[in-house]
């Protein structure tokens, strides 16, 4: 069986992807954690997870999938050329992103002109950079307050996204992307 990759960066959001990862559990597929390098990474509630692996060691053959969990602050992940060469590479694969992570799949292009949904405002990322054209399909942060998408998660093509308070849906959904189903209520829903 193929793995998934978990790709962990500094103020990453533990919780965001906390269920994600018990479902993989419970579905006995192995999950393999990369870091920019194999030095320790805090999460922003000061967890410490020392990466299994380093960017450049990715056989993407042996990977059907990849999981990006939020930040407090995604630019040190975002603006390293080598975090998004390791993105591409799930092009065509299937990736959750959640909270402010699918920002890195647009910079990637994979989500490029795509509807995703974000926990971060359009006008705060395009004073990043950003083209209007590459998040006019956005639903950001005041969006899904105003008007929550009911579902709690988007998929668009073969990528899941969804903001922070809705991580249990999140979860539930990348895992059976993967084939991996599980009743709701086995995480209270």
């Amino acid at each position: 069986m193929k793995k998934t990759a978990v790709l962990l960066y500094n103020s990453f959001c533990n919780f965001e992807i906390s269920v994600a990862l018990e479902v993989l559990a419970l579905g006995e597929k192995e999950v393999v954690v990369f870091g920019a390098t194999k030095e320790p990474i805090r999460s922003e509630d000061g967890l410490l997870v020392i990466p299994q692996k380093e960017l450049s060691e990715l056989d993407i053959e042996e990977y059907d999938s990849l999981l990006l969990p939020g930040a407090m602050d995604i630019r040190e992940a975002i603006e390293n050329p080598r975090v998004i060469d390791f993105i591409k590479q799930f092009n065509n694969k299937i990736i959750g992103a959640i909270s402010i992570a699918p920002i890195m799949l647009v910079r990637a292009g994979i989500l490029s002109g795509k509807a995703f949904m974000a926990g971060v405002n359009k006008e705060e990322i395009m004073e990043e950079g950003f083209s209007e054209e590459e998040l006019s399909e956005m639903i950001g942060w005041d969006d899904n307050l105003r008007n929550p998408v009911q579902a709690g998660f988007l998929v668009t093509d073969n990528v899941v996204t969804s903001v922070s308070y809705n991580f249990v849906k999140f979860g539930l959904k990348f895992g059976t992307m993967l084939g991996i189903e599980l009743p709701p209520e086995t995480f209270g829903i």
